[in-house]
């Protein structure tokens, strides 16, 4: 199935996005697929991440200066 362009653009849709297709009564909807989420904490995770990725995404997610 093709999504037309401008569609995809609109939709920020990247070539090779999976979609589950979801019956509805009479209708069917794409839903696009996200990939799944990583939790990342302190400890061995900080290790693995890097002191700096902590700091950066907590300013960009709580509003730093």
């Amino acid at each position: 199935m093709t999504i037309p362009k401008e569609l995809r653009d609109a939709l920020q849709i990247e070539g090779g996005t999976e979609f589950k297709v979801v019956r509805e009564g009479g209708d069917i909807r794409l839903v696009r697929r996200l990939p799944e989420l990583q939790t990342v904490s302190s400890g061995r995770d900080r290790d693995e991440w890097g002191e700096d990725t902590f700091r950066d995404t907590g300013e960009a997610t709580f509003g730093g200066r």
